[in-house]
Parts: C-alpha cells; structure tokens; sequence
C-alpha cells in the first residue's frame, strides 16, 4: 500500500454500562487535566490525528450505550472541540462486540458516501480505542499508527504486562485493516475482537506495539485512587 492511501480512521468505544463503577465513570474527572474522563481521552485521540495531518481530518466516531444521553449532552457542549460523531448503539447490552460493529458500520457508511466535495476518504485501517483509558496519551497512539504503517497489512495491537505478569497482554487500542473488517462485523458478544487477533497470531500477521499505558482503565473508583500511586 503507497502510503499516500494509508487511511486510518478512530472509533472510541463508550458504550459500556459501567456496572462496577456504579454511575457514569466516562464523566468522572480526570485528577490531571481536571476534565471528564472521555474528554481527556478524546483529547489524546484528537492529538495523535492531528500529529499525522490525516487528510479532511475526519470526526472521531463515539460509540454509546447505556449513558448516551449525559455523554452526548457533555461533548455536544464542546462540539467545536471535539470533532466527534456520537453514535448510539441499541444493542449495547450484548457486549462489547455489538459497540465494534456499530461503530465500522459507520465508518464504512460515511466513507462510502464520498463525494466529489467531501475531503473524507476511505478508511483502509480503524484503530479502536476505549473511553475509559486514563493513561494512554497521544504517542502511544502515533507509535501504533506508525507501526501499522509500516505493515499495513498487519493487525497492530497494544502490548503491556502487569506487574508481577511473566506473560504480556496484546489489547485494544489496537489498528485493523479492511482485510478483516468482515471478521469484525461478524463478532458477537462481550469478547471483543480477541477472536480476531488469536487467529492473526497465529499467521504471524499482528504487530504488538509496547504500550504500557494501556493496562490501566477504571472500572471503580478505587481504580481512581490505584492510578494516582501508580502514577
């Protein structure tokens, strides 16, 4: 692929009921920028698009769920700061997986739809990210599209291992190409695409990118607390 077609496109998903964290955690304040949680990570995605000078700079698609409402209501607030398009996802409550193929469907439609006056083109890669990621920043994103640029044939995955781990974790954000976007939309349940890049790994066919940050998340409020000691 000539690099001048290299197309990413940023999905965010946020369509989590927040079960453990009792209440909205994408609206609880980041303790660094002081701003709720999916702004600071939208911050950091918005950051990292702009640091590659993507051609039209196209909005960042937002998958909701059970908190549509209050998140959409927070970011349309700050619309010309957030280049954002809120999709909501009806069937949020089947997991993770129905947030993934929300959010390609809309890719794949917007990018269709190109006219002669749109500057969008089509995504030939979506990196996938979560809402509730409070340490990743925006290198840790630029690393992993430069490395799918590399091989952009390649899935490209975060990896990480926890303390006290011996064995490294590959996870989301993690970067696809449109080579398995039919195995994306066929996902079903709350596994997410851990079916998908098992069976890359096993073609020698995943880049994993060491990305410390993204073993922390916030489920609780104590995770709040353990992300300060850490830090």
């Amino acid at each position: 692929m000539n690099s001048k077609d290299y197309q990413v496109a940023f999905v965010m998903l946020a369509g989590g009921q927040s079960s453990r964290y009792r209440g909205n955690k994408l609206l609880s304040v980041h303790p660094n920028s002081k701003c709720p949680l999916i702004q600071h990570c939208l911050g950091e995605v918005i950051s990292a698009r702009d640091e590659i000078a993507l051609v039209g700079e196209p909005p960042i698609t937002v998958v909701t769920g059970k908190w549509h409402d209050s998140v959409k209501k927070h970011l349309s607030l700050d619309a010309p700061q957030f280049p954002v398009s809120i999709i909501y996802n009806a069937s949020w409550e089947e997991g993770i997986a129905s947030s993934i193929r929300t959010g390609l469907k809309h890719v794949l439609n917007t990018s269709s739809s190109v006219t002669e006056a749109s500057e969008i083109p089509r995504a030939t890669q979506v990196l996938f990210t979560l809402g509730d990621l409070p340490s990743l920043n925006a290198d840790d994103l630029t690393r992993l599209i430069n490395a799918s640029k590399a091989k952009p044939s390649n899935i490209v995955c975060s990896e990480w291992r926890a303390d006290g781990e011996t064995q490294s974790r590959i996870t989301v954000p993690a970067i696809f190409p449109e080579t398995v976007f039919r195995e994306l939309l066929a996902l079903k349940g709350d596994v997410g695409a851990k079916p998908v890049i098992k069976k890359y790994l096993k073609l020698d066919a995943v880049t994993a990118v060491s990305i410390p940050n993204a073993q922390y998340d916030i489920d609780t409020p104590q995770d709040w607390k353990n992300l300060k000691k850490s830090g």
